[in-house]
């Protein structure tokens, strides 16, 4: 069986990962023929239940799937091609951040290029600290090439530069480096920020 694809949409908030993400689902759907199945993390409360949905309005019918239990997926995709009467061509997953580094996900995705399916993802590559967060990062390395990567930014909401950073925003103010990493949210929470404008309270100081 010839090994499938991986194509990452990796950036900011704000920077329409979900957007790119449908877009993508939708021309494969009516152009390619494609048998496409969508997923999404349950903690991506954001969106309504069963849809993922972009900032700007779009939505897409998704199935949800557990980040502690991402192999619960395989069950999922199991019944769904029972359903269809045969296998999907093309899975994409949106808020692959919200899988953990340690969850398994890497090794999941991993199994099923292997079982030869299309795989299209997005997440968020740094979380509001400006580190890693979970997942994404992780699956670059299961790209073939630096073509398999679409990398997006934002505008800062300060000062209109690229913002390649999420600034969290509690009551007003900065939120500080020991906040919990994962807290949904859209514009009443997060902002997007140039490395200028970017604000971290109590973060570990390794310059020299």
């Amino acid at each position: 069986m010839q090994r499938g694809d991986l194509n990452l949409i990796i950036g900011n908030m704000f920077a329409n990962k979900t957007g790119w993400l449908i877009t993508r689902v939708e021309t494969l759907r009516e152009f390619g023929r494609r048998r496409i199945l969508v997923f999404k993390p349950t903690t991506d409360t954001r969106s309504d239940n069963g849809f993922i949905k972009s900032h700007h309005g779009k939505k897409m019918a998704a199935m949800e799937m557990p980040i502690g239990d991402p192999k619960a997926l395989f069950e999922i995709l199991r019944e769904q091609e029972i359903i269809l009467g045969c296998k999907y061509d093309v899975l994409a997953f949106d808020e692959i951040q919200f899988f953990s580094a340690n969850s398994g996900f890497y090794q999941i995705i991993d199994a099923l290029l292997g079982r030869g399916y299309y795989i299209i993802a997005a997440g968020l590559a740094l979380d509001f600290k400006c580190e890693p967060f979970g997942s994404t990062l992780l699956l670059v390395g299961l790209c073939q090439n630096g073509n398999n990567i679409m990398w997006l930014t934002s505008f800062c909401a300060k000062c209109g530069e690229p913002a390649p950073l999420p600034q969290r925003i509690i009551d007003g103010n900065p939120a500080p480096y020991n906040s919990p990493q994962i807290l949904v949210g859209g514009k009443e929470a997060y902002e997007a920020r140039c490395y200028d404008c970017f604000e971290l309270p109590g973060r570990p100081n390794f310059r020299f």
